[in-house]
């Protein structure tokens, strides 16, 4: 008997990501932020084109990291003070009026990545020492 591989987002590593996880991930933090279901602006394929310009997909890299994608995602979501005019977020409201955030994220992930990759070289310095 054959055991069913999930493919929801919560159940892999966020570099597993595709388009699709990561629209998942803005609905159930929409509504668990904001109480109502997420729309995408312009459609779920338009919506979908444009969050893969950022992540990227298999073949072709993406404009930034899938990690500092999440992060921006996370942080739009923490500052955003919905009104009445505007009771939501999109992904694209998000790339086009927060961007802030993203510069942000991605200096944080850079920063962690620095701090990985210095921890290594002291580590192989170490045990050549």
């Amino acid at each position: 008997m054959k055991t069913k591989k999930s493919n929801h987002y919560t159940e892999m590593s966020i570099d597993r990501w595709n388009s699709a996880h990561f629209q998942a991930y803005l609905r159930e933090q929409h509504v668990k932020y904001y109480g109502i279901q997420y729309t995408c602006a312009g459609g779920v394929v338009a919506e979908r084109n444009l969050i893969t310009k950022y992540i990227g997909t298999a073949r072709k890299t993406g404009l930034y990291r899938k990690e500092t994608v999440k992060a921006f995602i996370d942080a739009c979501f923490m500052q955003y003070k919905p009104t009445q005019q505007y009771p939501g977020l999109t992904f694209w409201f998000m790339v086009t009026y927060m961007t802030r955030l993203l510069q942000q994220a991605e200096l944080i992930e850079n920063r962690k990545e620095a701090t990985e990759q210095a921890k290594e070289e002291y580590k192989e310095v170490a045990e050549w020492l």
